[in-house]
C-alpha cells in the first residue's frame, strides 16, 4: 500500500507542475525515456484533452500504450496517429514498441493503410535527389553522433580529438558543397518533392555552414516555410544563428551557451524578450520556457501579447 501511495503521489506531483499541453507532452516524453510507460501514456492522454496532437505526438502515445499492456489504446492512437498523417512505414514495421500489436487484426490494416497513404504522398518524388539529401543527412550526423564518444576517450585537447576535428570539419565543407549545388540547380527543396528527412538534410548542413552561405539562403528556406514545404522551427533556429553570429539579439530564443566553468547554461540576448512566445507560436514553436528545460535553464521573463 505504501509503494501504491508513493506512485500516486509521484503522478500527482507531475500532473500538479503541468499547466498546458505542451507540458503533458514535455512530462510523457520523459516518463517515456525513464520506462514509466502507464504514466508516459496517462500524460499524453490528459495532453489531447486539452488540444489535438500532430501525428508523431500520437504516435508515441501508443508505443506507451503498447509497451504499458493497454493494445487497445495503443491501437487507437497508432490509427490517430496514421490518420494525422504518419507514412514513416520502415519504422512503423521495425519499431519493437509495438510488437504486441503485430498479431491483432487490426495491424495488417493499418501497414497497409500506412504504404498506401505513403505511396500516394510520394507519388511525384524526385527519387534520386531524395537519395542524395538523405545520404547527405547521415553524413552530416554520423560524426557529430560520435563526438561526446571519441571526446571522453581520447580527451578533450588530444591529438586524436584534434584528427577528429579536422576530419569533421573536411566533410563539412565536402557536404556544404553538395548541397549548394543542389539549392542552385532545384532551389530549397521541399517536403513534397523528397518527403522530411530528405528536406531536413539541407538545413543541417547550411545552419553550421558559414553566415554567408546562410545569409544566401534563407530567403529560399523562408519561402519554403510560408509554402508548406519546410518546418518552422528550422527557420526560426536559422534566424536566431545568424543574428547570435552578427552579435545582434535573437528573435526565438533558440540559441543557448554554457559556462565551460560553471557548467551553467544561459540565452543568448532576446529582442524583446516578453513577446518572445509569442513570436514562438506563430512559427510553430511551444512556450520558451519548456524548451529551455531541455538545458535546466529556467525563464522568468513574464509573457506578454500585443
Amino acid at each position: 500500500m505504501k509503494q501504491l501511495f508513493a506512485l500516486l503521489l509521484i503522478l500527482s506531483s507531475f500532473t500538479l507542475t503541468a499547466q498546458n499541453f505542451a507540458e503533458f507532452i514535455r512530462i510523457g516524453d520523459q516518463q517515456y525515456s525513464e520506462g514509466n510507460f502507464e504514466a508516459s501514456a496517462q500524460s499524453y492522454e490528459q495532453a489531447f484533452a486539452l488540444e489535438e496532437g500532430n501525428a508523431s505526438q500520437y504516435y508515441n502515445a501508443a508505443c506507451s500504450w503498447a509497451l504499458a499492456g493497454n493494445t487497445d489504446k495503443a491501437t487507437v492512437n497508432l490509427i490517430i496517429s496514421v490518420d494525422k498523417g504518419w507514412i514513416n512505414l520502415a519504422h512503423l514495421e521495425r519499431d519493437t514498441d509495438l510488437e504486441s500489436l503485430h498479431d491483432l487484426p487490426t495491424w495488417a490494416p493499418i501497414l497497409a493503410t500506412v504504404a498506401e497513404k505513403k505511396a500516394e504522398f510520394e507519388k511525384d518524388f524526385d527519387f534520386p535527389l531524395k537519395d542524395q539529401l538523405e545520404e547527405i543527412s547521415m553524413k552530416d550526423q554520423t560524426l557529430r553522433g560520435i563526438y561526446e564518444e571519441i571526446t571522453k576517450k581520447y580527451g578533450f585537447d588530444s591529438p586524436e580529438k584534434e584528427y577528429f576535428n579536422t576530419l569533421w570539419a573536411q566533410e563539412d565543407s565536402l557536404l556544404l558543397l553538395e548541397c549548394i549545388d543542389i539549392i542552385e540547380e532545384h532551389g530549397w527543396v521541399g517536403r513534397s518533392k523528397v518527403g522530411r528527412k530528405a528536406n531536413t538534410a539541407l538545413f543541417l548542413v547550411i545552419q553550421h555552414a558559414p553566415l554567408e552561405a546562410q545569409e544566401k539562403y534563407i530567403s529560399l528556406l523562408q519561402a519554403s516555410v510560408e509554402a508548406g514545404e519546410s518546418s518552422g522551427s528550422h527557420l526560426a533556429l536559422m534566424q536566431d544563428r545568424i543574428l547570435m553570429r552578427k552579435d545582434q539579439p535573437q528573435i526565438y530564443g533558440s540559441q543557448v551557451s554554457y559556462n565551460p566553468e560553471t557548467g551553467e547554461g544561459s540565452v543568448f540576448e532576446i529582442q524583446d524578450p516578453e513577446y518572445v512566445n509569442q513570436r514562438r507560436k506563430s512559427i510553430g514553436l511551444g512556450p520558451i520556457e519548456d524548451y529551455l528545460k531541455n538545458w535546466d535553464i529556467e525563464w522568468t521573463v513574464p509573457q506578454k501579447e500585443k
